[in-house]
């Protein structure tokens, strides 16, 4: 078994990157397995969250997705967005099993956060590595984006219903509301998720509705180029 660490910024990037790996034939070990600790590969025990986290009752404890098919393991550690790079480096500097072993290794962030010099380019040394910037390795923007782009695809009535919705907000009005750069789409995202999951949060609609799917493949350039760059990634077909 080859073993792999995607790291994203938060629980939404999580979602979304294990929802392209099942699209990819990826198995989720809670899913699959039940998420049993006793069921959970060796090689990544020391990924296990100790509570509480340096004596923190209310912080955030950070167990990754594990997916996996017959040939790789996957490991999705969402960071505590800009904390990822740091606590990936607590990670990977304290266990020389993870610097050693490991058959790929990649970052999925945000525009507004990361600009490398050659996003999207898997690097095929040992260990694979690359760094893959949200939306499209190009333009500005975050996750919701993308999933913006997906919902036109899988969801046209509902993104256009909530599109006029949030025309109803004037700019003053989104001033009083401190909106920032890209919260229109992640706002025009939330609104579709009340939708479909009225009561859920996005990571378990990005999980489980049709953000992702064959269909939204096809039709959306930069999910297809993120698709892509997780084949080369971790080798498969």
């Amino acid at each position: 078994m080859k073993y792999a660490i995607i790291g994203v910024e938060g629980p939404h990037d999580q979602a979304f990157t294990g929802k392209v790996l099942k699209l990819l034939g990826f198995k989720d070990f809670r899913e699959e397995l039940k998420g049993l600790k006793s069921d959970l590969d060796p090689f990544w025990r020391k990924f296990i969250p100790v509570y509480p986290k340096k004596g923190n009752l209310y912080t955030r404890l950070n167990m990754p997705s594990i997916l996996f098919n017959d040939t790789i393991s996957v490991a999705i550690y969402a960071g505590e967005g800009s904390n990822l790079v740091t606590n990936l480096d607590d990670i990977l500097f304290a266990n020389s099993e993870y610097q050693t072993n490991l058959a790929a290794f990649g970052i999925v962030a945000d525009c507004d956060k990361s600009t490398p010099d050659r996003p999207g380019v898997v690097n095929t040394n040992s260990p694979r590595t690359g760094v893959y910037v949200l939306p499209d390795n190009a333009s500005p923007g975050v996750l919701d984006t993308l999933l913006c782009e997906c919902g036109q695809i899988a969801y046209p009535t509902y993104m256009e219903k909530a599109s006029s919705y949030l025309n109803e907000f004037s700019e003053s009005d989104r001033k009083f509301l401190k909106w920032k750069n890209f919260d229109r789409e992640k706002a025009l995202v939330a609104t579709v998720v009340s939708v479909l999951k009225p009561g859920k949060t996005n990571t378990a609609s990005i999980a489980d509705n049709n953000w992702v799917s064959e269909q939204t493949q096809q039709q959306v350039p930069a999910l297809a180029n993120f698709i892509e760059f997780l084949r080369q990634l971790l080798e498969v077909s």
